[in-house]
């Protein structure tokens, strides 16, 4: 059996599990698996399923749609799923039938009258009203094809027509193509951007023979347009930074620059700071000039390209006189990790870059990765022995972790680590941003919530870290275990239409809300070691998930689209005011009083476990690295003798380091990490 054989098996015994449970209909169960997968990959930010959206007749279908506001492209989605023991070849007859049904829907919503082809009450319904409503700022539309089923190598691209004058392209994510994106070591897939029908003309400034380039070019206003109108937010995600809609100062006067005084942009504009991890230049009798570029990345000039975007869209401007300078750093993947969060920190002046907005590096990410498989979590109503919850802090790593296994032992990890304990970075946001009432946070989408719970934790982190402790995990489990609860249980109640996202993420912060409103928390230890989840929180999840279904569905909205709506700050503002009776889960719960103490305790031992780690590390460093920061302290005038002390006990094998010496050596490697990093690149 191959790998890809075994994948497909894995994912539709997976899949066909889930929606067992969840009464749901496996076309669904998958397509919200996949485009979990590929909301947490950045191809798109929050989605809605449309579980209603097949014409009887089989005229036209919708299962589901995104609306990227960055780069105004509608994303339109279809399934085509296989349950058979093995993948059959998905046609290209299959997928242009799918396509033309999609497009079909399109048009209707743009020729007919709405209630009179969707039933007013249905998802397709509101899928058809958000995309008439949003008609004159759509620039582009993706037909997204998802299946289980592997296509042939051989098959051509599928070309289609335009719609109303806006491109439409094809998006085919198959059984190769996912297998590929989940089991890679690689947070996103790999972008290759074309230049050989147009070649960007270029200066190589540096190029050493270790590969790393230095590149000046220019780049015009229309093809950066065309760029981000194709990748949209992956071109920025190394510097996660939302478009502030023209509000901020900087927008607004590149806006009335490329309106106003598009021949003088490029002296008053910045221009791009960008990275990629590969170049491919040609000489020509003009020069050098780019034809490709592999993984490029706007590390500092995102605001500049999503604004130039919005212009051309929105304002209709030419953008024939617009043109911005581009500073380009080639660099390997290795060195991508060290380097870019540099470049994008030293090269962001006009807007402060967080730590928190390079939080995939962040040291929470190594402490709860080290929790998760080290803690085990109490035996569980159908299991048989103690389980993990995986975290994924890199992508690939429960499929990584599994890839070389014989079979037996293949077996034995999945029991230890069950697909449906799997929790990737998104998800924890997802979960505690919930919690911590934050619900229209979170269903603003899976990459808006991440960064906006990077900037909470970061911020928690630099203030003190010791609250990311074994008590902080316990409480993470327990609360994942009720948010995937409520989300299987929800799918079952009579009145469900639809939006179970919003709805999960606004039940669990009203019911979270009151509890903290009347100075209570919950008892960790006894839901912890509870066989079950307690049905009095779920009975009192339902309630609320019912009250806030009626609010969002209601006629008299303010904002036309429930998931639009859910987005707001006014919709959670409504949701509070919802009643919210406690009584029932009383037993469950603990004075504030009594969860400080409980922190206090897991405080100390997270320090004294931080002192372990810390001698640990100190113990693992060579001789060598020691010398090159006491070399670091003297060029910074910072060696006091007791600091020098400190690094001699280091440079000695024969002493061991106190918890307390080894702290302050693990400061000092952090301090020069950077330098320590680029000696480190330099000489490799």
């Amino acid at each position: 059996m191959n790998e890809l054989t075994e994948y497909y098996t894995s994912l539709i015994e997976h899949v066909k599990a889930s929606s067992d449970v969840e009464g749901r209909l496996v076309e669904f169960e998958f397509l919200s698996y996949i485009l979990d997968l590929l909301s947490d990959a950045g191809e798109f930010d929050d989605y809605v399923i449309v579980e209603d959206g097949r014409d009887g007749a089989g005229r036209w279908l919708i299962d589901g749609y995104s609306f990227d506001t960055s780069n105004f492209s509608l994303s339109l989605f279809v399934t085509l799923i296989s349950s058979s023991e093995e993948a059959s070849t998905l046609t290209k007859r299959e997928i242009e039938s799918a396509i033309k049904k999609l497009s079909k829907f399109v048009k209707n919503t743009l020729t007919e009258h709405l209630p009179s082809v969707f039933e007013p009450s249905s998802n397709c319904y509101q899928a058809a009203r958000l995309v008439l409503d949003n008609w004159s700022d759509i620039s582009r539309i993706r037909f997204v094809v998802v299946s289980n089923r592997p296509t042939s190598d051989r098959m051509r691209d599928v070309i289609l027509d335009d719609i109303d004058d806006r491109p439409c392209t094809v998006h085919l994510w198959d059984l190769k193509r996912i297998f590929k994106l989940e089991s890679s070591r690689n947070e996103r897939e790999e972008m290759i951007i074309d230049f050989r029908d147009n070649p960007l003309p270029c200066l190589v400034a540096h190029d050493d023979t270790e590969g790393e380039q230095s590149i000046l070019a220019v780049m015009p206003g229309t093809r950066l347009v065309s760029l981000y109108g194709e990748w949209g937010a992956r071109l920025l995600e190394q510097n996660v930074r939302s478009f502030l809609q023209h509000r901020g100062k900087v927008n607004k006067g590149i806006r009335t620059t490329i309106l106003n005084d598009p021949s003088h942009f490029f002296a008053y504009n910045n221009g791009l700071t960008t990275t990629a991890q590969g170049v491919v230049i040609e000489q020509t009798s003009h020069g050098p000039m780019i034809v490709e570029l592999r993984n490029l990345q706007i590390v500092n000039g995102g605001q500049t390209t999503a604004s130039i975007y919005s212009a051309y869209v929105k304002d209709k401007a030419d953008l024939s006189r617009i043109s911005l300078q581009m500073k380009l750093t080639v660099l390997s993947s290795e060195a991508s990790t060290e380097l870019v969060p540099r470049i994008s920190r030293y090269a962001n002046s006009q807007n402060k870059v967080s730590d928190a907005d390079l939080f995939s590096n962040h040291p929470f990410h190594v402490r709860l990765e080290e929790f998760s498989r080290r803690i085990w979590v109490p035996v569980r109503t159908g299991q048989n022995a103690q389980t993990h919850w995986f975290y994924e802090r890199a992508r690939g790593q429960y499929l990584d972790s599994q890839a070389y296994l014989t079979q037996s032992k293949k077996k034995q990890f999945q029991q230890l680590h069950p697909r449906s304990q799997l929790l990737t970075k998104t998800d924890v946001a997802k979960i505690m941003n919930s919690w911590d009432c934050l619900p229209h946070e979170v269903s603003k989408g899976a990459q808006k919530n991440f960064a906006k719970f990077a900037e909470l934790i970061d911020a928690q982190w630099e203030k003190d870290d010791l609250v990311f402790n074994e008590l902080y995990f316990r409480k993470l489990i327990c609360r994942a275990s009720i948010f995937r609860a409520l989300e299987k249980v929800i799918m079952k109640e009579d009145w469900y239409t639809g939006y179970r996202a919003n709805l999960v993420t606004y039940a669990i912060a009203r019911l979270s809300y009151e509890v903290s409103e009347n100075s209570l928390d919950w008892n960790l230890d006894v839901m912890w070691r509870a066989q079950v989840i307690p049905e009095a929180i779920m009975m009192t999840l339902r309630k609320l998930s019912y009250a806030v279904h009626e609010l969002l569905l209601s006629e008299h909205r303010p904002v036309g689209n429930p998931s639009e709506y859910a987005k707001r700050q006014m919709f959670w503002d409504t949701v509070k005011n919802l009643e919210c009776d406690i009584l029932e889960v009383s037993t469950l719960l603990i004075s504030k009083a009594d969860v400080m103490e409980q922190a206090v305790t897991s405080k100390k031992v997270q320090k004294i476990d931080d002192g372990i780690d810390a001698q640990e590390r100190v113990l693992k460093t060579p001789k060598k690295i020691w010398d090159q920061v006491e070399l670091h302290l003297l060029d910074d005038d910072a060696a006091t003798p007791a600091l020098i002390g400190i690094l001699q006990v280091a440079k000695n094998p024969a002493k061991l380091p106190s918890e307390k010496q080894s702290t302050v050596l693990v400061k000092l490697l952090s301090r020069y990490s950077e330098r320590l990093s680029l000696e480190h690149i330099i000489k490799n």
